[in-house]
C-alpha cells in the first residue's frame, strides 16, 4: 500500500515602508472639500493571526480646499467605508480618530468612523449636526483665516480583526463620503456633499500568507495481489477521489509535487522488477507517472495558483492515483510504498497567480 503524502509548507512574506494618502478629486466635483497625506511606520497584518492587527496609530495631515474668489472650506463631516474592490472583506475594521493638532475644532474623537460595506450611512447634514455613537462621523471645523490654519493633523487608531478576507496588498484604501460648507466667496454658507474613491490609504501590509492541510486518508489501493496488469485498462484500480489538499490564502500561491520513487511503489529493500509497481497520479489537472518524470525526487507538477481567499470554501485540490501494474506475480509484501511531497508557498503580494487551481478536477482519470 502506498504511504501517503507528506505536506511541506513554505512561507514568503513581503514587508515594506508605505505612505498613506487622503486624496480627493473634490475640487472638480464641489467647491469645498479636503485633501491630505500621511506617512507612518508600516503596520503588518497577518490574516491568520487570531489576534488580528494590534492598534496602530497613524497621523494624517488634512488640508482644506480653498477655491478662488475668497471662499474657504469652513466645515467638513465625513466617514469611511471599503471601496467596491474590497467590499465586505474589510467589515469589522475600526478607524478611530484620537486627537487633532492645528487651528480646528474636532468632534467625533473616539468614534469608529468606518462603516461596513452594506451598512446604512450616517446622516451628515445639516452641516451643524453633531456626531454620536449612533451616528458616527468626524467633524472638522477650521477656525483660522490664513494659510497656516489650512492644515490640521489628525491621529487615527486603526484596528483590524482576525480573519479578514483581504487580498495581499501593501496598503488598505477606503472611500470617503462627506458633507462640507463654504465661508466667503460665491459659495458662502453653501453645503455640498460628495464622495471619492481611495480617499484614505493606510500603510497596512496584508501579508501574502496561507493555511493548508491534507484532507483524507493514505492514497491506498487496498489489496492488489490478485489484480493482473492486463485487467487494469478495463477495471481501473484507483485511490479514494475525496482525498485533497485544502488551501486558504490572502494572495496567490505556488504548488509543487514530487515523488520519492518516480511514481513507483517499492517493497522495503526492493532490488528487482518484481519488487516495484508503477502507478499514475492526477493532481492540479496534470497526470504524471514514471515515464513523464523518470527521475526520483524531481518536480513533477508545478502550478502558480490564483488567490484561494480566506473563506471556509477555500481551494479544494483533489488528488488521485491509479495502478498501471497489478500485484499478481509480484514479490509479496504488506507494504509497497512511495512518498509524495507537496509544497505550498505564498507568492509575493504583487503576483496574481496564473491558474484557477480550484477548477481542476479528477474527471476523466
Amino acid at each position: 500500500m502506498p504511504k501517503l503524502v507528506k505536506i511541506m509548507r513554505g512561507l514568503a512574506l513581503v514587508l515594506s515602508t508605505l505612505a498613506a494618502g487622503f486624496a480627493t478629486t473634490a475640487q472638480a466635483q464641489t467647491a469645498c472639500g479636503i485633501t491630505g497625506s500621511a506617512t507612518a511606520s508600516p503596520a503588518v497584518y497577518d490574516p491568520f493571526n487570531p489576534s488580528g492587527l494590534a492598534s496602530t496609530n497613524i497621523s494624517m495631515n488634512i488640508t482644506r480646499v480653498n477655491p478662488g474668489g475668497g471662499g474657504k472650506t469652513s466645515e467638513v463631516n465625513f466617514y469611511l467605508k471599503a471601496n467596491p474592490s474590497t467590499g465586505a472583506a474589510a467589515n469589522g475594521t475600526q478607524i478611530i480618530p484620537q486627537s487633532v493638532a492645528g487651528s480646528a475644532n474636532i468632534t467625533g474623537i473616539g468614534l469608529n468612523i468606518f462603516y461596513n460595506y452594506a451598512a446604512a450611512a450616517p446622516t451628515l447634514t445639516p452641516i451643524n449636526i453633531t456626531p454620536s455613537g449612533s451616528n458616527r462621523f468626524l467633524k472638522i471645523e477650521f477656525t483660522g483665516n490664513n494659510a497656516a490654519s489650512d492644515t490640521v493633523q489628525v491621529t487615527f487608531q486603526v484596528n483590524l480583526p482576525a480573519n479578514l478576507d483581504l487580498g495581499a496588498v501593501q496598503n488598505l484604501a477606503f472611500d470617503a463620503f462627506f458633507a462640507c460648507e463654504m465661508s466667503g466667496g460665491a459659495y458662502n454658507n453653501q453645503t455640498q456633499t460628495g464622495s471619492f474613491p481611495n480617499a484614505v490609504v493606510f500603510p497596512v501590509t496584508v501579508l501574502s500568507a496561507l493555511r493548508t492541510y491534507y484532507a483524507g486518508t493514505a492514497l491506498d489501493f487496498g489489496e492488489i495481489g490478485a489484480i493482473t496488469t492486463a485487467s487494469l485498462p478495463g477495471t481501473p484500480q484507483r485511490t479514494n477521489p475525496s482525498n485533497h489538499v485544502f488551501v486558504q490564502s490572502s494572495g496567490a500561491y505556488s504548488v509543487t509535487l514530487s515523488s520519492q520513487n518516480a511514481f513507483k511503489l517499492f517493497k522495503p529493500g526492493a532490488a528487482v522488477t518484481n519488487d516495484k509497481i508503477d502507478y499514475r497520479l492526477r493532481f492540479l489537472g496534470t497526470e504524471v507517472d514514471s515515464t513523464s518524470t523518470p527521475t526520483p525526487g524531481a518536480t513533477a507538477i508545478s502550478r502558480s495558483c490564483q488567490r484561494a481567499t480566506l473563506s471556509t470554501m477555500g481551494n479544494v485540490l483533489p488528488i488521485q492515483a491509479k495502478l498501471l501494474e497489478g500485484g499478481q506475480g509480484k514479490n509479496p509484501s504488506p507494504t509497497y510504498t512511495d512518498v509524495l511531497t507537496i509544497t505550498v508557498t505564498p507568492l509575493v503580494y504583487s503576483d496574481p497567480g496564473t491558474n484557477a487551481c480550484a477548477t481542476y478536477s479528477l474527471t476523466g482519470f
